[in-house]
């Protein structure tokens, strides 16, 4: 009897300390939308029929039991749970640490909740990310730290209506395809303009061309699926926790809320000292919590705008007359690297212009705007990483073993590749550590792009002026020409992919794979591994035709990461307009040097040749060249933009004991794919048209 009734108690208090198992089943699935409101596109991909994805929600020490099942024709599936410590085979990137999910099968996934906060999950297969597989998680403590009425989840995305897979080859035909969509092509006009002209040349001269804030062209800016809604009715003096995820694929946004400071208590899940900022710049992958107490009868903005000022999107919280949050004046385009064109400042009234603005969806578009109260009565400063400080300490003890690691962030923006230290994914995958040893990873940012760098299945310190009370993170902003610091405990073992979370960066090349020394992966997933995609140097191409009455040409590359390809063929209006051409392959050093070997054909004589080619200040591209005879060619090129519209391509090529040529263009260009205009050579004069595919 004493051991039943000693059965009985343990049994009444073992119960409460139960884990509780919840369960979703998610459902994969492809269909057609309207999310821009300029045209229904029949590429999106949804979970359970949403753009974005269900929210999940458990409270800390449950058993999350997650079916996802995929129902996409023809096609792998994945879900990367982001942030979520858990089990790495439960980490879901496909052909690393989880199986691909095929067409018509499922993947349960099974982990237990070991945190609290905001989160995300997202696709980690191919592009599938920016055609909607995204969604958010929310984790309640075991016990309420923070006090609010309600909650808000604010989920910011960025939308195309091109099929993300044309977008990433697009990018690789050139960098700069979509600054036509975007209205962002610099040129010595608005150089001259905007006097900025010094910038201009310093910009040339070094190489870089002027800022990058985005590389993609985007139809609408999203949040919660929609680019104006209401998020939440909410009456004066109720508290309401907002939870900022930023589920882009590769934009920045500048997120505020009508003309109030912003209570900052968390990043990335994990709290944080309160904070008041008048905005803040949130990257791919991040969340912030805010605080928000509505202190009377109005109706307020929470407004994304994206970073390099082609657009936003608005929810709104409260009830009653509408507080619009500031609009943000555009990015400085001719900036240079002293000044980042990044001015986090607060607007100030007169900065500020409500004209243009549409809000018609909310019944805002009559309203009088000067009538409103838009002055922000205190001003705090743009909050960052930087300024984040931990409620507690977080440093490790001095007496941990350390191992320090440089990762430096580097491009091609011009052939649209990205690598660390010099190398991409399918170079170097693997950046081997070891259990109970603190890690630093030091990240140097040679480019003139955000890197938002994420660390799947840990938690780092970003190292800041806060020092022992530096904030955890689990994905951190390195701005550009900049240099950031994070270090973590090695407790995790297992394979975890560290990369970059602009999508179109990490899909071409900007990732690696740390993984554990202690640690071997099942003899399933090693079969999965070597089919891995991101260990192929996937091929991409791109062409060009010119016609004109004095000449005609056509370009023809094949490319992969280092390694290129290149036809040219060539006939001018000379005596009988004989054909001429290069075939070259081509070695690529780094962005502005490769070397080259082929074969050429002019004045009806091949020769077999070898050169370098090089990339000089005030971007001027030149070849040297020795054919097989020992005759010295050499190429001079370069692009004069001299209105967003109005261009003029220079080329001079010289050749030793053969016919040395010019050409000079005088072109209208309106869209990447096609110019027209006049054609200048060393003979004539000619009128005709370009083609780029």
């Amino acid at each position: 009897m004493k051991l039943i009734t000693f059965l009985f108690v343990l049994l009444f208090f073992a119960l409460p300390l139960a884990a509780k198992t919840v369960r979703y089943e998610l459902v994969a699935s492809k269909g057609k939308v309207n999310l821009s409101g300029k045209k229904e596109v029949d590429f999106a991909l949804m979970i359970n029929d949403s753009i974005p994805a269900p929210i999940l929600e458990f409270t800390e020490g449950d058993e999350a039991e997650i079916v996802l099942i995929n129902n996409i024709p023809d096609d792998e599936l994945s879900v990367h749970w982001h942030g979520i410590l858990l089990d790495p085979y439960m980490d879901g990137v496909p052909y690393v640490n989880t199986p691909p999910i095929k067409s018509g099968e499922s993947y349960t996934f099974k982990f237990k909740i070991r945190q609290h906060g905001t989160y995300w999950y997202h696709s980690h297969t191919n592009v599938q990310e920016q055609k909607g597989l995204y969604g958010a998680i929310v984790i309640h403590p075991k016990e309420k730290t923070i006090s609010y009425d309600k909650d808000l989840v604010v989920v910011v995305s960025d939308w195309t209506d091109e099929d993300a897979t044309e977008v990433l080859k697009n990018l690789r035909k050139d960098g700069d395809y979509y600054l036509y969509k975007k209205d962002t092509m610099r040129s010595w006009l608005g150089a001259i303009q905007a006097k900025s002209l010094k910038n201009f040349l310093y910009n040339e001269w070094t190489r870089m061309g002027g800022m990058d804030f985005s590389d993609v062209g985007y139809d609408a800016f999203l949040i919660n699926g929609k680019r104006d809604s209401q998020g939440i009715m909410a009456h004066p003096g109720e508290k309401v926790r907002i939870r900022v995820i930023n589920a882009s694929a590769s934009t920045y946004f500048y997120v505020s809320l009508g003309n109030l400071p912003m209570k900052i208590i968390s990043m990335d899940g994990v709290d944080i000292k309160p904070a008041l900022a008048n905005d803040f710049l949130i990257g791919m992958a991040e969340t912030y919590d805010i605080l928000f107490q509505v202190p009377d009868h109005q109706n307020y903005e929470l407004k994304a705008t994206a970073q390099d000022g082609t657009g936003s999107a608005s929810t709104w919280i409260g009830m009653g007359e509408s507080v619009f949050a500031p609009i943000r004046p555009f990015p400085d385009m001719y900036a240079t690297m002293d000044h980042l064109s990044m001015d986090h400042s607060t607007m100030t009234h007169e900065s500020m212009e409500h004209s243009g603005m549409n809000h018609a969806s909310m019944s805002h578009s009559n309203m009088d705007h000067s009538s409103m109260n838009h002055s922000v009565e205190e001003v705090y400063p743009s909050f960052s990483v930087q300024d984040a400080q931990a409620k507690h300490k977080t440093n490790f003890p001095a007496s941990t073993p350390a191992h320090d690691v440089k990762l430096v962030l580097d491009g091609d923006m011009d052939r649209y590749v990205w690598h660390i230290n010099g190398k991409a994914i399918h170079q170097d995958r693997n950046i081997n550590i070891r259990e109970n040893e603190v890690v630093r990873f030091t990240f140097v940012n040679k480019t003139m792009m955000h890197h938002p760098m994420h660390l799947h299945g840990h938690f780092f310190r970003v190292i800041n002026k806060h020092g022992d009370f530096s904030p955890m993170k689990h994905t951190v902003d390195v701005a550009p020409h900049s240099t950031v610091t994070i270090e973590f405990y090695t407790d995790e073992p297992g394979e975890w992919m560290l990369h970059c979370h602009n999508l179109y960066h990490l899909k071409t090349g900007m990732a690696r794979v740390v993984k554990y020394s202690s640690f071997t992966p099942k003899k399933e997933m090693q079969e999965w591994q070597k089919k891995d995609p991101h260990l192929h140097d996937h091929t991409y191409y791109r062409g060009m035709v010119e016609a004109a009455t004095n000449h005609a040409q056509a370009e023809f590359y094949w490319m992969k990461t280092w390694d290129e390809i290149e036809l040219r063929l060539e006939s001018r209006d000379d005596d009988n307009w004989e054909a001429e051409g290069d075939f070259f392959y081509k070695r690529w050093l780094g962005r502005f040097t490769h070397l080259l070997t082929g074969a050429t054909l002019v004045d009806r004589e091949g020769a077999g040749v070898v050169g370098v080619g090089q990339i000089l200040p005030f971007l001027i591209e030149t070849h040297t060249i020795i054919d097989h005879k020992g005759r010295l060619r050499f190429n001079v090129e370069k692009r004069f933009q001299w209105t967003k519209n109005i261009y003029t391509d220079a080329e001079f090529t010289f050749r030793q004991k053969q016919s040395s040529e010019f050409e000079i263009s005088l072109m209208y260009q309106k869209q990447w794919a096609w110019s027209a205009g006049l054609m200048f050579t060393e003979k004539s004069i000619g009128l005709g048209a370009q083609f780029n595919f």
